[in-house]
């Protein structure tokens, strides 16, 4: 008997992910800002067009498998 149905692996990974990849972003956009390379305003567009992203996959992937 499986511990969790093979439908659920591709959403479970990408919300197990999620907060580890907002760290890495938020860390790498604010590396990003210091140095002068983007502006605050396009690092916070990159932040919430990645978490985003992630959270859109989930609910598709979730939503083909149902």
């Amino acid at each position: 008997m499986a511990l969790f149905d093979p439908k659920w692996i591709k959403p479970m990974a990408l919300a197990m992910s999620l907060p580890s990849t907002a760290l890495i972003v938020a860390w790498g956009l604010w590396e990003m800002v210091g140095a002068g390379l983007i502006t605050q305003g396009w690092a916070i567009f990159l932040f919430l067009a990645v978490i985003g992203n992630i959270l859109v996959s989930m609910v598709i992937f979730a939503l083909k498998k149902k």
